[in-house]
């Protein structure tokens, strides 16, 4: 599998945006270069929309209310 992933560089550890599971414990070769500061905003706005648009479709996930639960202060 050789496909470019996103990530974060902290320190030494860099967080992808994405899990990788067939290789999780296997030795990787990681090759490093900044990534353009547009494109991150532009995914940004690109996942927002695409969990609002699911929100919308599937509705609300759970109770919205708590009708007849106790009322902790």
């Amino acid at each position: 599998m050789a496909a470019p992933l996103k990530g974060l560089v902290q320190g030494k550890t860099v967080v992808l945006d994405e899990s990788v599971p067939p290789l999780d414990g296997r030795r990787v070769l990681v090759v490093l270069e900044p990534v353009d500061e547009e494109q991150p905003a532009e995914a940004d706005r690109r996942q927002n929309l695409e969990a609002w648009n699911a929100w919308v479709a599937g509705g609300p996930q759970g109770p919205i209310e708590d009708d007849d639960e106790p009322t902790f202060p």
